[in-house]
């Protein structure tokens, strides 16, 4: 009987850690948008998003995951791949279009991932996909039409969207590399070592030193909700708080259940990412691109669950 309330507690307990974790990265999205409207740009929030979990996360992984964090020279390309094409790519292409195009769309474009990872393992691994891939992508592209109004001139930033789009790739480039490494590393020192690279790309290619430091200490006005916050405390907020506690929360939700179900509740985080973003910024959705959303998210539940 003790055995039986285990297995149906762990569960729920893992659901619960999930929404969790999704609803702090769905707050994010918000927070950053906030940062990046009122000072910083798209390389130096993710410079600073990815360098501050890295810093956190480095004393606990060497701790826990020591052995891990030990690179052959044969793995170092590898990792870096993985860094900065899966990791770093897709935090920075996000923010790019958080910057140009609605939160909610934004998300609703970059979880288009599970489809072009079915469409990669299907066509390129030559792996078994259900049928209902075309289904879904054919579900995919009109919801996309709807939430982009094509029928009466694009009506999105079409830089936003390109963004968006590619933050879709990166997302799937993170989730097939990611499902390889993470068996042989462990998700402590795999989310550790791809911090480290992205780290070290920011620092070649928007190297602090050459930042504008007095707008950390400028208040941002969040007159949706009538506070105001100084940049830093916002700042502080996406990296504990938007980094290394959902990406700890989700990888532990993980062990209680399967990586299909965490897959599909996690397109709560569009849902939930909107109404904050009308909370915080005032961003409303047209009918029409609520119906989109709904249909784009439709074709990706079943893109997540055609995978045998």
């Amino acid at each position: 009987m003790a055995q039986q309330q285990q297995n149906s507690v762990h569960p729920l307990w893992g659901y619960f850690l999930l929404i969790i974790g999704v609803s702090l990265f769905a707050f994010n999205a918000s927070v950053a948008k906030l940062v990046m409207q009122a000072a910083l740009g798209a390389p130096e929030l993710t410079a600073i998003r990815i360098t501050g979990a890295f810093l956190v996360l480095l004393p606990i992984a060497f701790f826990r995951a020591r052995p891990h964090l030990k690179l052959t020279r044969k793995e170092i390309p590898k990792f870096i791949g993985f860094g900065v094409l899966g990791l770093t790519m897709t935090q920075f292409l996000y923010f790019a279009a958080l910057e140009r195009i609605e939160v909610g769309v934004a998300l609703v474009i970059e979880y288009l991932s599970p489809i072009i990872v079915a469409l990669y393992l299907r066509f390129w691994r030559k792996q078994f996909i259900s049928s209902r891939v075309w289904l879904s992508i054919v579900l995919a592209l009109f919801g996309l039409s709807l939430i982009t109004d094509i029928w009466s001139g694009f009506d999105v930033d079409i830089l936003g969207f390109a963004f968006a789009f590619g933050a879709a790739i990166a997302v799937s480039i993170y989730f097939l590399g990611g499902e390889v490494l993470v068996k042989q590393r462990g998700s402590m020192a795999l989310t550790t070592l791809a911090m480290g690279v992205g780290a070290g790309f920011w620092l070649i290619f928007s190297p602090f030193w050459l930042w504008s430091w007095e707008v950390f200490t400028e208040t941002i006005d969040i007159s949706q909700v009538g506070v105001q916050l100084p940049i830093y405390t916002l700042l502080i907020w996406i990296v504990v708080m938007g980094a290394v506690a959902p990406f700890w929360i989700v990888f532990t939700a993980l062990k209680y259940i399967d990586a299909k179900k965490a897959a599909i509740l996690g397109l709560l985080e569009p849902v939930i990412a909107s109404f904050v973003a009308f909370i915080l910024l005032g961003e409303i959705l047209s009918t029409i691109q609520l119906i989109g959303g709904a249909i784009v998210l439709t074709g990706v539940i079943l893109a997540e669950t055609a995978r045998q």
